[in-house]
């Protein structure tokens, strides 16, 4: 069975993370290959091409829809692929098209994202939207969504409910759980000591929404001269997030980490996980933060698929900052309770997910080769 997945790109992140889970963890008889945007290697090119994958790079000019249709065409026909499956939101439907034009069997569109996320922009973007979201539930054969939230995002609340099917962005929890070991070690490396530890995790972009933080660590540290900010990360606002942090003086308060490959050692050093996202779909950095039993001071626009654990604090982005402040200095850690089990016990692992996932694919492989029609 050959599988082609497009997603924007394989840096590090969510759905990208979703996205290269799929090779990682595919069957012998099942070939992956990417389609990504732009000349940019992520992370995650060399894990899946490890796995055997090829990927794709595709450069998208807007002005120019027909030749990126007959573009993506092209590579699914010549690759004769029995599955299409588009992380591309609203995009995924000239994905669609482009499948079905193709003979592509099967053709999955999959949302990430809530629909704080997908009602942005002016009149011409609204438009696009109600065009491409009936295009999506046209030609797609199934319709995926991390969440019910990001589910109607996508397809339309009601239809989603009849239509639509929600699959878990699985984790592996106990990776995640906390170790008061790893805590010691990590922070003696760091040499934060006794500090207070705020910690995110997530790309240095706008809707990630860490200049929010860095401007709350002024009034934080008047409470807690000790706290200090670690943003796990990176992305297209480090600049941004650099000169800010240099304008308010706090170059020893908060540490631009990057991306790091201990996520899961790193939340065991923090003190509270803070996440003020304008938007997301089911975040997996928040579900790690809930399986390592961080406390969780988060924005309420995040969905509630997510909120999983007695740990969630949310909070909304036009409360007056200083609740945000108290709130965060307040969150303390029950290091003794074992949340790692807790969240394992109603929430898949990741080779369950995807077991779901490829069973949704085997219908159309078995469809193609008996000749049955889609």
């Amino acid at each position: 069975m050959k599988v082609l997945v497009f997603c924007g790109n394989l840096k590090m992140g969510g759905a990208q993370a979703v996205a290269a889970h799929i090779a990682q963890y595919a069957p012998a008889d099942v070939q992956v290959d990417y389609v990504v945007f732009g000349s940019d290697i992520g992370e995650y090119e060399p894990l899946v091409e490890a796995h055997g994958s090829q990927v794709f790079h595709v450069s998208v000019r807007k002005r120019r829809p027909l030749d990126y249709l007959k573009k993506m065409k092209a590579i699914i026909r010549d690759g004769r692929y029995d599955v299409v499956h588009a992380h591309t939101m609203f995009s995924c439907g000239t994905v669609a098209i482009a499948a079905w034009l193709a003979g592509a069997p099967g053709r999955i569109s999959h949302s990430h994202t809530n629909r704080q996320g997908s009602t942005r922009g002016g009149l011409v973007h609204r438009l696009y939207r109600g065009v491409m979201r009936r295009i999506v539930r046209w030609f797609s054969t199934e319709h995926l969504a991390c969440g019910v939230d990001a589910g109607g995002a996508l397809y339309g609340d009601r239809w989603f409910a009849k239509h639509g099917t929600v699959l878990q962005n699985g984790i592996d929890m106990q990776p995640y759980a906390y170790s008061p070991e790893t805590r010691a070690r990590i922070r003696a490396e760091r040499g934060a000591g006794d500090r207070f530890v705020i910690g995110h995790v997530g790309h240095y972009l706008p809707v990630k929404n860490q200049e929010f933080l860095v401007r709350l660590m002024p009034d934080i540290l008047k409470q807690n001269p000790n706290a200090a900010l670690w943003l796990l990360g990176d992305g297209d606002d480090r600049e941004k997030l650099a000169a800010r942090i240099e304008e308010l003086k706090l170059s020893d308060s908060v540490w631009l980490a990057g991306n790091v490959d201990n996520v899961s050692e790193m939340l065991s050093a923090m003190d509270v996980f803070a996440f003020p996202s304008l938007f997301e779909g089911t975040p997996l950095a928040l579900i790690e933060a809930q399986a390592n039993g961080v406390p969780c001071v988060i924005s309420d626009a995040i969905p509630k698929d997510a909120w999983l654990t007695d740990l969630i604090v949310p909070l909304s982005l036009s409360e007056d900052p200083a609740v945000w402040v108290d709130r965060i200095l307040a969150a303390e850690r029950h290091p003794d309770h074992d949340y790692a089990s807790d969240m394992a016990a109603h929430y898949d692992d990741i080779q369950t997910s995807m077991n779901k996932l490829y069973a949704i694919y085997d219908k159309y492989h078995r469809r193609e080769k008996h000749g049955g029609n889609v």
